[in-house]
């Protein structure tokens, strides 16, 4: 690892064809010359939500991208896949099933590969599940599981310290995130609205991009206090 190579992740709210949000992450994968790694999930007509994903790509003279997923049964060929983000100068995780992105692409071998990645300077993009699983703590809303239940798991880990929260505004999902942040004893957290991109370099606040994203901090963990700043 080279300790002087600055670490970028985009953290989008539940949009992935945010125009600037490509425009800053193919610029940091290497421009036109970029090879992306795209991790998604098996669903009927996946191809239809493609075009999301990879026409900003393309727009910017993209030629080259890896689709990466689980087979229809689930089987996901980890020596393949191993190989693709070792050649990736992107990796973008994309939305659907939080707590199956999670299983997947959090978990070993394939967990180790995407640090290595990361810790080299390859960008790191997620989308709605994409970017929930990236911190130490994935908080998973009761908006968004089967039973309507939060669930707190191991995440990625590739920042410490904060939880995350997607679709902010169209789920009013604040207090379930204060709750998570409360449960875990998590001091910072941020809520992404859906056209909302929020950047972190070496771990911590870059920029947004787009739209609103909230910054809440508890006060006191007792008595359950909290400041909610919105940025943009």
């Amino acid at each position: 690892m080279n300790v002087n190579t600055d670490k970028f992740l985009f953290l989008i709210g539940g949009n992935p064809s945010i125009d600037e949000v490509a425009e800053q992450f193919i610029s940091r994968a290497g421009g036109s010359n970029a090879i992306i790694a795209l991790l998604l999930l098996y669903r009927e007509g996946w191809e239809e939500y493609l075009p999301r994903y990879v026409d900003p790509w393309i727009k910017r003279n993209i030629k080259k991208y890896y689709v990466i997923m689980p087979d229809q049964i689930g089987r996901l060929d980890n020596e393949s896949v191993i190989n693709k983000l070792r050649k990736a100068t992107g990796i973008f995780i994309g939305g659907g099933n939080t707590l199956l992105y999670n299983a997947y692409y959090s978990s070993e071998p394939i967990r180790n590969i995407i640090h290595e990645r990361y810790n080299n300077g390859v960008p790191i993009a997620g989308n709605s599940a994409g970017a929930l699983i990236m911190p130490k703590i994935c908080l998973v809303s009761p908006n968004d599981t089967d039973d309507g239940f939060m669930r707190i798991e191991e995440g990625l880990g590739l920042f410490n310290n904060m939880l995350v929260s997607v679709h902010l505004s169209k789920w009013n999902d604040s207090s379930n995130l204060v709750e998570g942040m409360i449960k875990t004893k998590t001091e910072i957290g941020w809520g992404i609205d859906d056209n909302a991109c929020l950047v972190l370099k070496n771990g911590d606040f870059n920029n947004v991009i787009g739209e609103s994203v909230y910054k809440i901090k508890i006060e006191d963990f007792e008595l359950q206090t909290y400041d909610i700043t919105t940025i943009k």
